[in-house]
């Protein structure tokens, strides 16, 4: 994870950029840190660093806690395939809102929309591409482990069989969804 808040940071700083969203999922569980449970962080402002131009109160990079399946719970990445649709909903909506409001404050008149959505992890992929299709934009996927080697490794250590591999890590929804993206 804290390579990727440091690739938004980086990318917000980056020439032409002017806002980074770095979207995941909204944790409620009382036993988890509260930060994990507001809506948004910034990370990064960039707001008036631009010689050329002041970039408005909406610059920056931003982690955006899109709230999608159990509120009140933890659930490990390979237990959110189920709710990857309603990822993208909620994303779909924050994007919008967020493409109309930075259009306003550019004063272009219409909404600005992102340039590139980016995928990591296999579920992220998903999400990505289906954004990406929804909003005909180009998208970007970085798968950090391949699912194909993960289970050829966990399979050749012996402690589990094919069956509790994926019962455990969703292993073929990933591979299926890393064949798909």
């Amino acid at each position: 994870v804290k390579y990727v808040v440091e690739l938004a940071k980086a990318l917000s700083s980056s020439p032409g950029v002017y806002r980074v969203d770095l979207l995941t999922r909204q944790i409620l569980a009382p036993n988890f840190d509260r930060s994990y449970g507001e809506p948004a962080e910034l990370l990064v402002s960039t707001s008036g660093k631009n010689s050329k131009q002041e970039k408005g109160e909406n610059s920056g990079a931003y982690i955006i806690r899109i709230p999608f399946g159990p509120k009140d719970k933890y659930l490990a990445k390979e237990h959110l395939w189920p709710f990857i649709q309603e990822f993208v909903d909620g994303a779909l909506s924050h994007i919008v809102r967020m493409s109309k409001a930075i259009g306003e404050e550019t004063g272009r008149g219409h909404p600005v929309w992102p340039s590139v959505i980016h995928g990591h992890y296999a579920s992220a992929g998903i999400a990505a591409a289906l954004l990406s299709g929804a909003l005909n934009l180009p998208m970007a996927f970085t798968g950090h482990f391949l699912g194909k080697d993960k289970l050829e490794g966990l399979l050749k250590q012996g402690r589990q069989t094919r069956e509790q591999i994926n019962m455990t890590y969703k292993i073929m929804c990933r591979i299926e969804a890393e064949g798909a993206i």
